[in-house]
Order: structure tokens, then C-alpha cells, then sequence
């Protein structure tokens, strides 16, 4: 990247640059979600798409993952409008969750659950108390350490006995 600060485009140049340029700026190939979904279902007819589409959830990636990217990748070839992109995601999923059913593929629907976005929040608590007031945090760390130290003791302590309290189906 060049450090010259006039090397860039100016404000509103892309308005003057020919109409059509680019796959989104031109009339979209499908105007309706259902053609659209259509034509999704047509490819997944393809072999070769089909098993590109249940390799990737064997490796892992999630119905919603895969939504997401074809609706990027068909709006930003022109191929459709946002609207129909966000609008077509639902029929979509469900044509891929009801392939990788037939195909008795194992498929993750959703990429977070609420415990994860937890889990994130909680994350990015703490790591803005480190940053902002390191002394605090520290005092929390150690709060916490003597906590689970504490928990752990008690665990301990309980051994089988906790274990036969509980219900045999639930071991």
C-alpha cells in the first residue's frame, strides 16, 4: 500500500464510473426468491456440487455457514438483490438440511449457540477490564482462582459419594 494519501479514490468517484461495472451494480439474473431457490435446488442436483456441499458439513462447516456463503457469492455476482439473499436463506437451509439427512450426513445447523455468544460477551468483559483497569481485573483473577480451588476442594471431598446420590440413568 502506498503511503502517498492522494493515491486513493475520491469521494464519490465510483459515481462516475460506468454503470454495470460490477455483478451487483447491473439487474439481478433472479429477481424472485423462489427463482432463485430453484435454481440452488437445480445445482444441488449436481453431483459434484452435492458432494462439495456434504464434505464441507463432514468437516465441519454449519448449514448456516454455507447459507451465508451462497448468498454473498450470489449477490456479488449479480445473481441476486440483498433482499432476495436474506429472503431465499431459510428455503435454502432447509434444502441443505434435508440433503444431508438423505445423504445420512451429520450437520450442525446454527455456527454459535447462546452459550458460546456467552461465553463471548463474558470474553470480551473481562479482556476490556485487563486493558482499562488491570488492577481490578487482578483482583477478579484471583478472586476466582480461590473459588474454583475452593469448588475443586469440595468435589474432592464428595468422591463416590456424590455418585450414588445420583439417579443410575443419569451416570
Amino acid at each position: 500500500m502506498s503511503s502517498d494519501p492522494f493515491s486513493r479514490p475520491i469521494p464519490m468517484q465510483s459515481l462516475t464510473s460506468e454503470t454495470g461495472q460490477w455483478g451487483w451494480n447491473r439487474p439481478p439474473q433472479f429477481a424472485k426468491v423462489e427463482d432463485f431457490v430453484d435454481s440452488v435446488e437445480k445445482k444441488l442436483s449436481n453431483k459434484r456440487a452435492k458432494e462439495d456441499i456434504l464434505d464441507m458439513f463432514i468437516i465441519g462447516a454449519t448449514v448456516e455457514d454455507v447459507v451465508n456463503t451462497l448468498a454473498i457469492s450470489a449477490v456479488t455476482q449479480g445473481k441476486i438483490t440483498p433482499d432476495v439473499a436474506e429472503l431465499s436463506k431459510l428455503p435454502i437451509a432447509a434444502l441443505l438440511v434435508d440433503m444431508a439427512v438423505k445423504e445420512d450426513v451429520p450437520v450442525k445447523v446454527f455456527s454459535e449457540t447462546d452459550d458460546d455468544r456467552d461465553n463471548q460477551r463474558t470474553h470480551d468483559k473481562l479482556k476490556l477490564l485487563y486493558q482499562t483497569k488491570p488492577e481490578l481485573f487482578e483482583v477478579a483473577q484471583k478472586e476466582l482462582s480461590k473459588r474454583a480451588a475452593m469448588q475443586e476442594a469440595e468435589e474432592k471431598e464428595e468422591g463416590f459419594m456424590k455418585m450414588e446420590k445420583k439417579d443410575a440413568s443419569t451416570v
